[in-house]
């Protein structure tokens, strides 16, 4: 399961759902370098330095997917049949979802809104 950029956020801010979701789910967490550059650059616009560090700690321990062949083929066809129905998603989400749908992993997310127009792409958020 891919945890998406929200999700991590909420970790880092405490969130209780999300930390009891983390541990029993602990030995199948994912993420991609996307969300770790979505992570890093709201932390360094906010100049929220300390929280770095557990943003490593959390990317040192889970698996990390990369936007490969595969994912780039499943972007350029999700952004083109979205297009062509009017739908618009954010590249950075697009991307997101491709990674996940190319790795067949469910996003957990509580971004829902965006993500639930994408057919085919699971998704699940931890937030209560």
């Amino acid at each position: 399961m891919i945890l998406d950029t929200d999700t991590i956020s909420y970790y880092l801010r405490g969130m209780q759902s999300i930390k009891d979701q983390f541990i029993a789910h602990q030995y199948e967490l994912a993420s991609t370098a996307i969300n770790y550059a979505e992570l890093v650059y709201g932390l360094k616009k906010r100049d929220a330095k300390r929280y770095l560090s557990k943003v490593e700690l959390i990317f040192d321990n889970i698996k990390v997917y990369g936007f490969d062949k595969k994912s780039a083929a499943i972007f350029g066809e999700l952004k083109a049949q979205m297009q062509r129905n009017g739908v618009v998603i954010a590249d950075m989400d697009l991307l997101i979802a491709s990674i996940a749908l190319a790795n067949k992993e469910k996003l957990i997310t509580h971004n829902l809104k965006h993500f639930s127009k994408i057919e085919m792409l699971a998704v699940e958020s931890w937030v209560k």
